[in-house]
């Protein structure tokens, strides 16, 4: 099958701050165990981005909110993990493509993508609307965001690892939609399209991402080979689960950081 993407090409923002930046008692990234917080959720969702049967009757095979879906994803695994789950609809996840982008459901040519950087500035200043454990709409807070080297596979398990997951703008090899079992590609494939995927999981060799409804694994070396932007996003619920800073992270500094994107 064909399938979605929607990842429009990287837009840098100057004032976004770098993770980086904010380790301060360590001259390298300090080593953390695997986390499989993908294991907390059992229905992804496709949310829009494939064959679903909440897409709108003109795109019955899917838009390309990848960047929606994949922060409804990432949000969705970070409060199922922190003890207050919240899920995402198909319209929830249209609604916000249309907001960022101008997406009409009944227009096809209006289908053009998103930035990610477009979508995290948006999502700062208005946060993101979810669908709590009584089925309730809450608006989740979005505290920032930091950009990640996507050069350093420490630095990305470490954040993998504090943060609850990694959101993900990838390069995808049409390899990529014949095998969905274990992405574990070498370098240098064609590529079918701009993809945007949470990485939920982590671990020695690689991780656990979440694209087209499917955890698929995905080596160290294939995300090093094919990731052209990475981030981490903290939203409020996950931020007040961890209780205290991560040894070594002056995560106070950071968070202030994080609110000039939204000055």
């Amino acid at each position: 099958m064909s399938r979605k993407y929607g990842r429009n090409p990287v837009r840098r923002l100057l004032k976004m701050p770098s993770l980086g930046d904010f380790l301060d008692q360590a001259a390298v990234w300090p080593p953390v165990p695997a986390k499989g917080w993908e294991n907390a959720v059992s229905d992804w969702g496709m949310l829009g981005n494939g064959p679903d049967p909440g897409n709108p009757p003109a795109m019955p095979d899917g838009v390309g909110d990848c960047a929606e879906a994949g922060i409804l994803h990432l949000i969705k695994g970070q409060s199922a993990n922190a003890g207050n789950p919240l899920t995402a609809t198909t319209a929830q996840a249209l609604a916000l493509y249309s907001t960022i982008t101008g997406f009409n459901p009944n227009d096809p040519s209006t289908d053009n993508g998103t930035a990610l950087t477009d979508l995290l500035t948006f999502i700062q200043k208005n946060g993101v609307e979810m669908t709590d454990a009584t089925g309730k709409k809450v608006t989740v807070e979005v505290v920032g965001s930091a950009s990640l080297d996507i050069s350093s596979a420490a630095q990305m398990r470490y954040s993998g690892y504090t943060f609850g997951g990694n959101y993900l703008g990838i390069n995808c090899p049409q390899q990529c939609e014949d095998d969905t079992d274990n992405w574990n590609f070498a370098a240098g494939l064609s590529i079918a399209g701009g993809h945007c995927i949470p990485q939920e999981g982590e671990g020695a060799a690689g991780g656990k991402i979440v694209s087209w409804d499917m955890v698929i694994p995905a080596s160290t070396g294939f995300l090093i080979s094919y990731l052209e932007e990475a981030y981490i996003v903290i939203t409020k619920a996950w931020l007040n689960a961890q209780g205290k800073s991560p040894t070594g992270l002056d995560l106070n500094s950071l968070v202030a950081a994080m609110k000039g994107l939204t000055a």
